[in-house]
């Protein structure tokens, strides 16, 4: 694990009137995950940035220490996702996590959360964008998966955040295999996520998984 004491910080700061905001989420999710043992800032104009929260998992996997990071963009909600309709929160943030909070896993990161705003879509529950390629080394795995937080402390953040009184949805990042895509296609989502609960998929994202289809 990269060392608690340091922290990775470059580009340039936030526009005046983003930075009550950006104040505002990130007080929010000190609240419930303590101080980011790193902070990896953007420099584009839409202001991404990205906190690693430090985390034993051990008591979510009842198998002892298990620790990684949890991963939370600080800036995707600035702007309404430009496709939300219906029921959907036009407002989201996302949620990874990971053993390390490697610089392609963070490049992952902030490319979706910036990809609403640039094929003007939006993302919510259940929602999935396949890819041509493995995103990230070590898998065969091309499509992402957005699910909600089911860990207490997450799905806190994601029932206190608001901006400019909408509701702003934190949502998890996944990625699975070409089978199973096929099945939340053809029977839909529940039938995935029994399975997800039958093998004790694990919270922390694992390369190396095989696919439960």
């Amino acid at each position: 694990m990269l060392s608690r004491l340091a922290k990775l910080v470059s580009g340039s700061s936030a526009p005046s009137p983003s930075a009550d905001l950006y104040r505002h989420r990130l007080a929010i999710y000190e609240s419930e995950l303590g101080e980011p043992e790193h902070s990896f800032t953007d420099s584009a104009e839409r202001r991404i940035d990205i906190h690693a929260f430090g985390r034993d998992f051990g008591p979510v996997c009842q198998e002892g220490s298990d620790e990684g990071y949890v991963l939370l963009t600080n800036g995707m909600s600035e702007q309404r996702m430009p496709g939300s309709h219906g029921d959907a929160k036009p407002r989201a943030e996302l949620m990874w996590y990971v053993r390390e909070p490697t610089e392609e896993v963070c490049a992952n990161l902030r490319w979706l959360a910036n990809l609403p705003f640039i094929d003007t879509t939006w993302f919510d529950f259940g929602h999935r964008v396949a890819l041509p390629w493995p995103p990230v080394a070590g898998t065969d795995f091309q499509t992402f998966l957005f699910l909600t937080p089911v860990i207490g402390p997450d799905k806190e953040i994601a029932e206190a955040l608001e901006i400019a009184g909408d509701p702003v949805e934190i949502l998890t990042v996944n990625l699975i295999s070409h089978q199973e895509l096929a099945l939340i296609k053809s029977r839909g989502l529940d039938p995935f996520l029994d399975l997800l609960d039958e093998n004790d998929y694990p919270p922390i994202f694992d390369p190396a998984r095989k696919s439960y289809v």
